[in-house]
C-alpha cells in the first residue's frame, strides 16, 4: 500500500508555463519535500533550463509570500515521472499562490494556468479553496480502514440468495434498511447551484481514501436574469458527511471562475442553462460514434463519473457517460420555452440524443468533446457502473420495448463503443397492473456483492406517494430478482423530512468506510413555492457491512433451522455475521447429506464469542478452533437460529 504525506509547497514561480515547466517544477518541489524545515524553507536546488528559444526562467521555492490564497489539492505522480500511468505514489500537498516582493521580474503562475499546464503534462491536481481536514488521527485512520466501493469477494456468501440454501424453516427474510443521517449532507448553497441539489451524479472513493461527487445543481425556477444558475458541480469529503465545494478554476460564472463548477455545455466556457442554450442554438460539439459532428448538445441527464483504471491512458482515467441532447428536441413538449423552433429543427435534434463519453485525466478537466457511445433504447434516464467479476461495463437505461411505461434494462459493454442489446431486467407486469400503480423509474443501480450481484431498484409511485428503492440481486449469469418484493430498502422519511417523497441513490455502489457501508441519496421534500420544483439535496444513509437483508426468526414457537447447500470451504476459518436479538446464542454444525453433524462439528459443540460492536463472529468447536480438516472439501453448514438475524459468513484464511 503506497503511503501518503501531507506538505505545504509555498510558491511556484516561473515565466514558462508548459509541459516541461510543470514536470521539472514538481519533480524539483517532489525532491526537495525533505528539505522542508519549519514551514519556512527554499528548494534543495534551483533548476534553470532552456526551452527552445526562450529566455532561461527560474523555478524556485521561496519563503511564504503575502498576500496569498490557499489551494488544496493532489499531485498523483508514478517514481519520479510525473503523470498518472499508476497511482503508487499519490502526494498530497497545498499551494499557496500569490505575490512576492521581490520585484516584477518573475512571473508568479496563476492558480488556473497551474491547473491547465498540469492536466496537460498528466499531472493531476485536484481540490479546494479550503485546507482540507488534516490531523494524525485522521491520516491514521484512513490508513487502517478499509475503504473501496468494490465488494467483490467470492468467500462471502450472503442468505438472501436462496440459490444456495437447501433448508430455510421457522425463519423470514426480512429488510434490513439503512439508518439515515437525520440532515442532508449537502445542499445548494452557492449562488451559481440554484436551489437544489441531486445526485444524479456519483460518489467514488480514490486510492488516498478521498470522497469524490459529482452533481447536478438545478435551478427550477429559471428566472429570465437567473439562467446561469445551476449546473454540473463538486464535492469531495473525508467521511462523507462534511463536504467541500473547492474553486476548481474551470467554468465561468458572472465574471469568476472561483466555484465548483466542473463542467458546461456553453462553447465559451460560461455557465448558461440548457434551456438558453437551446434557444440559441449553441452547444458542444455531438461527436458520432464514427468521429462526424452531429449536432450540438447543450444538456447532460444521467450524469456519471467512473475512474477507470484499466485504461492504459493516463489523461482518459475519468470517464463521464451521459444522456446527452439538444433540448430542442423537447419543443413539441414545451412550445413556450421554444417559441422559434421549426419542427424540422425539432426533428434534427431527435437525432442527436444518445449515450455520450467524456474523458479526463482528474475528473475535473475534460475533453468537452463529447462522442456518442449508444444511440440510446428509450428514454433519457441512464447511468453506468462497474462489473469487476468480468471485466465489463454495466449501462443500465429504459427499453423502448416491453409493455410500455418506465421499465429498467441493462446493456453490457467492455469497450465503451461496442456494447450489447438492452436486456429489460424489471418490467411493469400484472403487479403494477401494467404500470398503472408504478412504474420502474428507470433507474437499476448494480454492483458486485460477495459472490452475488446486488443493486438498488427506483420505484416511481402512479397511485400514491414516496419514490422509493428496492432492494434487488442477481446469481452470477442468472436473472435479477427483487429480494423483497413491495418492501422499500430505501425508503422516503417522515413529514417535514428533507426526504419526504423521494430517496434515489447516487450512480455508484454503496462505499465501505471501515466496517460501515455509505449509501449516498438523492432526498426530495415537500414543495412550498410554486414557482420551483420540489426542494432536493443529497442523503446519507449507512449499514453495518453486509447487512443488506437477513434470515429472522423472533419470539417463534420453533427454533429456525438454515442448511445450506454444499460449499466448498475456501479457508480454514469461518466468521458469521450475525444480529442476536434477545442474547440467544446462534449455533453452527457442519453436517452431512442426512444433517447428521460430523464427529467434532456438532450443535453443541459450537462456541462463539458474541460481541455485538463486531460485525462478524468467529466459529470454533471444542475439539476444533477452524474448519483445517475441511479446507478446500464440500461442507454443508447447518444454522439454528433462536430470537436471530442471520445476514451472511464468510470463510477467512486469517
Amino acid at each position: 500500500m503506497a503511503s501518503y504525506r501531507t506538505t505545504d509547497f509555498q510558491s511556484v514561480e516561473a515565466g514558462a508555463t508548459d509541459k516541461m515547466f510543470v514536470i521539472r517544477a514538481v519533480n524539483s518541489y517532489l525532491a526537495s519535500v525533505f528539505a522542508w524545515r519549519h514551514r519556512r524553507w527554499r528548494l534543495a536546488s534551483n533548476l534553470t533550463w532552456s526551452i527552445g528559444s526562450r529566455p532561461q526562467p527560474e523555478v524556485r521555492g521561496t519563503q511564504r509570500p503575502a498576500p496569498f490564497s490557499r489551494f488544496t489539492g493532489r499531485f498523483i505522480g508514478h517514481g519520479g515521472d510525473v503523470k498518472m500511468a499508476s497511482e503508487t505514489c499519490l502526494k498530497r500537498f497545498q499551494v499557496q499562490f500569490g505575490s512576492t516582493q521581490e520585484g516584477k521580474s518573475r512571473m508568479i503562475v496563476s492558480r488556473r494556468t497551474f491547473l491547465a499546464s498540469a492536466a496537460a503534462a498528466g499531472v493531476v491536481v485536484v481540490g479546494g479553496s479550503a485546507s482540507r481536514r488534516s490531523s494524525a488521527a485522521q491520516a491514521a485512520a484512513d490508513a487502517t480502514e478499509i475503504r473501496t466501493s468494490n465488494h467483490l469477494d467470492a468467500d462471502l456468501h450472503l442468505f438472501l440468495n436462496r440459490d444456495e440454501l437447501a433448508i430455510a424453516e421457522d425463519v423470514a427474510l426480512e429488510i434490513n434498511r439503512p439508518k439515515k443521517h437525520p440532515h442532508p449532507v449537502l445542499v445548494a448553497d452557492r449562488p451559481w447551484e440554484g436551489e437544489r441539489a441531486q445526485a444524479w451524479g456519483s460518489v467514488i472513493v480514490e486510492p488516498d481514501g478521498l470522497l469524490r461527487m459529482w452533481y447536478f445543481a438545478f435551478n427550477t425556477e429559471r428566472k429570465p436574469d437567473e439562467l446561469d444558475r445551476g449546473g454540473y458541480a463538486y464535492a469531495e469529503s473525508r467521511d462523507g458527511i462534511h463536504w467541500e465545494k473547492p474553486d476548481l478554476g474551470v467554468v465561468e460564472f458572472r465574471g469568476s471562475k472561483r466555484n465548483n463548477l466542473f463542467y458546461t455545455c456553453a462553447p465559451d466556457g460560461k455557465n448558461l442553462v440548457d434551456e438558453e442554450l437551446a434557444r440559441r442554438n449553441i452547444g458542444l460539439p455531438a461527436i458520432s460514434e464514427d468521429g462526424k459532428v452531429l449536432g450540438v448538445v447543450n444538456n447532460l441527464d444521467g450524469l456519471t463519473v467512473v475512474r477507470d483504471d484499466d485504461d492504459p491512458d493516463p489523461m482518459r482515467r475519468y470517464k463521464l457517460i451521459a444522456n446527452m441532447q439538444d433540448h430542442r428536441m423537447w419543443a413539441y413538449a414545451y412550445p413556450d420555452k421554444y417559441p422559434h423552433v421549426t419542427k424540422e429543427a425539432e426533428q434534427q435534434a431527435r437525432a442527436i440524443i444518445g449515450q455520450y463519453l467524456d474523458v479526463s485525466p482528474d475528473g475535473i478537466h475534460w475533453t468537452r468533446k463529447p462522442r456518442r457511445i449508444s444511440h440510446g433504447a428509450g428514454g433519457d434516464y441512464m447511468m453506468v457502473q462497474r462489473d469487476h467479476r468480468n471485466r465489463r461495463w454495466w449501462l443500465n437505461e429504459r427499453s423502448a420495448k416491453g409493455t410500455g411505461g418506465r421499465n429498467a434494462a441493462l446493456r453490457v459493454g467492455t469497450n465503451w463503443t461496442d456494447w450489447s442489446e438492452p436486456e429489460i431486467t424489471f418490467d411493469n407486469g400484472a403487479e403494477s397492473e401494467f404500470g398503472k400503480r408504478f412504474e420502474w423509474h428507470g433507474g437499476m443501480t448494480p454492483f458486485n456483492y460477495g459472490n452475488v450481484n446486488l443493486g438498488l431498484l427506483e420505484k416511481w409511485p402512479n397511485v400514491g406517494f414516496g419514490a422509493t428503492c428496492e432492494l434487488i440481486w442477481q446469481p452470477e449469469g442468472g436473472p435479477w430478482k427483487r429480494v423483497a418484493p413491495g418492501v422499500p430498502f430505501l425508503d422516503v422519511g417522515p413529514e417535514e423530512a428533507f426526504d419526504r417523497l423521494l430517496a434515489y441513490p447516487t450512480h455508484n455502489a454503496p462505499i465501505r468506510i471501515g466496517d460501515t457501508l455509505h449509501i449516498f441519496y438523492t432526498g426530495g421534500g415537500v414543495k412550498t413555492n410554486p414557482k420551483q420544483g420540489i426542494p432536493m439535496s443529497i442523503g446519507l444513509a449507512t449499514l453495518r457491512l453486509d447487512r443488506f437483508a437477513g434470515l429472522g426468526n423472533w419470539r417463534s414457537r420453533r427454533v429456525g433451522t438454515v442448511v445450506t447447500r454444499p460449499v466448498t470451504a475456501t479457508h480454514p476459518h469461518l466468521d458469521v455475521n450475525v444480529e442476536l436479538l434477545e442474547a440467544t446464542p446462534l449455533q453452527v454444525a457442519v453436517v452431512d447429506a442426512d444433517g447428521t453433524p460430523l464427529p467434532g462439528f456438532g450443535f453443541d459443540e459450537c462456541q462463539m464469542n458474541y460481541d455485538p460492536r463486531q460485525v462478524y463472529t468467529r466459529v470454533r468447536w471444542k475439539q476444533h478452533t477452524d474448519l483445517a480438516s475441511l479446507q478446500g472439501q464440500p461442507i454443508r453448514l447447518s444454522f439454528r437460529v433462536a430470537t436471530a438475524l442471520l445476514y451472511s459468513y464468510r470463510f477467512s484464511p486469517t
